[in-house]
């Protein structure tokens, strides 16, 4: 089984994204990740949050847990931690170097993300 979370970071009507480039398709996605082994969801959240955006950030409360495919999705609302500067692109350190599907990462209007299946879930549970 192979859990997944993912975190909603809120700063002034704006949600923190990253945008995916895979061999498939191209989205944007909370930032998120696998839960490794021996590490609760709560320290995979921080964790996959700093790798990918740079960003320190603790937990405000969990917002929902899904079934997935092999698991679960857990989303967590997050805040930025004290002293932490903007976001910048991070990496996924499974991926090589060249092979990075990290793109862009940015806060995104939610008043433009109505449409988007995983802010819309969030949205209701604000």
């Amino acid at each position: 089984m192979r859990h997944r979370v993912c975190a909603a970071l809120i700063e002034e009507q704006q949600i923190l994204m990253v945008e995916l480039h895979t061999p498939s398709r191209t989205f944007w996605t909370l930032p998120g990740g696998g839960v490794e082994s021996g590490e609760t969801k709560e320290q995979a959240v921080m964790r996959e949050v700093l790798e990918e955006t740079h960003l320190h950030v603790t937990i405000e409360r969990q917002l929902y847990e899904i079934s997935i495919d092999q698991g679960t999705e857990t989303c967590f609302l997050v805040r930025r931690a004290l002293g932490s500067s903007a976001p910048r692109l991070g990496i996924d350190p499974e991926l090589p170097f060249d092979q990075q599907e990290l793109r862009t990462v940015r806060f995104r209007p939610l008043k433009e993300l109505h449409d988007d299946p995983q802010i819309a879930r969030l949205l209701t549970l604000l």
